[in-house]
């Protein structure tokens, strides 16, 4: 079954770094985000100043210092440290993990934006594997819980583009007609037809991208049914 997450601290989470999501690792580490799950293009860095290459993310064995004034490409990150591709002081490529210090950006918010892309990230990937969907995922987060739509509905206009996904789960249904054998006056239940009805219907409403409601219906019936006995068949 699926649920629905719906809160303002994880839609505040969602909508402001909502990305598109690309396939993780088979086994991605707990704590790491990688680039592949929010930006397709890729991220590099410039390195400002001498940066220690380790083979841990918590330390551990040096690989060699990165050149300064060469751009690297950053992999994966933790909160704490980035996992870069790169070339050392000798010109030999060289990747590890390096304190975010040793990097510049074009954006001078940078390193607060990949904290808050990294505590996202890790929400996005726990909710997918809860197969709960979230304000402000994506089309394509909310695609990884939700599956593929019965029905999709897209709507252009100046202010943007709205997108409504519709999930229809249905049953079989069998109706029976109630008859009597003519010779022996048995009275037995027959199969007349089978119906598929709607059991219950989900509709994910996107505003540019991003999930901004959703609705979720049920069909149980009618409450308290009146019962009656079948028809009476009398022989003679």
């Amino acid at each position: 079954m699926t649920y629905f997450v719906n809160t303002m601290k994880t839609a505040a989470f969602l909508i402001l770094f909502a990305l598109p999501l690309m396939a993780l690792p088979k086994k991605p580490e707990k704590d790491v985000v990688y680039i592949e799950e929010f930006a397709a293009d890729g991220i590099t860095l410039k390195v400002e100043k001498p940066g220690w290459v380790y083979a841990s993310k918590k330390g551990g064995r040096k690989r060699g210092a990165l050149k300064v004034g060469i751009n690297v490409e950053l992999v994966s990150f933790t909160d704490k440290a980035y996992f870069v591709r790169g070339k050392k002081e000798d010109g030999v490529g060289v990747s590890g993990w390096v304190t975010p210090a040793a990097f510049s950006s074009k954006d001078p918010k940078f390193v607060e934006k990949l904290k808050q892309v990294h505590t996202r990230q890790l929400l996005v990937r726990d909710l997918i594997a809860k197969k709960e969907v979230a304000l402000g995922m994506t089309t394509d987060e909310a695609g990884q819980v939700l599956g593929k739509p019965t029905k999709t509905k897209l709507r252009r206009t100046a202010e943007g583009q709205t997108q409504v996904w519709e999930f229809v789960e249905y049953e079989k249904i069998n109706h029976y007609t109630t008859s009597r054998d003519p010779y022996t006056g048995t009275i037995y239940r027959r199969l007349s037809h089978t119906t598929n009805e709607e059991k219950s219907k989900t509709v994910v409403e996107f505003e540019n991208g991003y999930v901004s409601a959703f609705e979720v219906s049920e069909n149980n019936g009618p409450d308290n049914p009146t019962i009656v006995t079948a028809p009476i068949i009398f022989t003679w």
